[in-house]
């Protein structure tokens, strides 16, 4: 997986990749090694994701709320 330090990388370069971890691992010629390091790239991959939904969620309930106000 190539990486970009994570201000740069986005939502959807990470999905990718946390995608194609997946896939890897569940190939029968993925040694276990290699699975444990895809998984933990994987978990890196989901934290920023959830990270990254986390802020528009919080995002998408202040404008929630100020469309509430105002109306």
């Amino acid at each position: 997986m190539s990486e970009k330090p994570n201000t740069e990388k986005t939502f959807t370069e990470a999905l990718r990749n946390l995608q194609n971890a997946a896939q890897e691992i569940g190939r029968q010629a993925t040694t276990l090694e290699d699975s444990l390091k895809l998984f933990e790239e994987g978990m890196k991959e989901a934290e920023f994701c959830k990270e990254i939904l986390d802020s528009a969620e919080q995002k998408i309930t202040v404008y929630g709320k100020r469309e509430g106000e105002d109306a």
